[in-house]
């Protein structure tokens, strides 16, 4: 009692068939009509549709088969371009400047940014200064 899809079908449910084309089988509404459809591939072409019966089913596959349906065929791919291969379009990247070893966080290969260094230095220099500061507290501590 099952059907199976003629070749170059591919049976994806009760409902659905595709064709190694792309064209499609399908039980389903179609404005406001339930029936067998033959939806192809390329949409400027119409819809086909057929009785929500078996025979309508099979009228729809015959019908294929005959060539009663155009059918878009799949593109073929292009060849391949013989020779080197050409550059690619656009602006190159930067040349960086690779890291130092033993520079904290540094990548190899990739420059520590601009500001990093900067703050570097704001750190290096509050250090010192509470340093400094903690030192005229100790100072103070003895004159009393």
């Amino acid at each position: 009692m099952g059907f199976t899809a003629p070749k170059g079908w591919d049976k994806e449910s009760e409902t659905l068939f595709i064709h190694d084309s792309g064209t499609r089988i399908e039980k389903r509404a179609y404005r406001e009509k339930e029936g067998w459809f033959i939806i192809p591939v390329d949409l400027d072409q119409e819809v086909v549709g057929y009785d929500p019966t078996p025979e309508g089913r099979d009228k729809a596959f015959q019908d294929f088969a005959e060539g009663k349906i155009k059918t878009a065929r799949k593109p073929k791919k292009a060849a391949e371009p013989e020779g080197p291969p050409k550059p690619k379009r656009g602006r190159k990247p930067k040349e960086r400047l690779p890291a130092e070893e033993g520079e904290e966080g540094a990548e190899p290969g990739v420059p520590p940014p601009a500001e990093a260094e900067g703050e570097e230095a704001a750190d290096k220099d509050k250090e010192d200064k509470e340093d400094k500061d903690e030192d005229e507290d100790e100072d103070e501590g003895d004159e009393a």
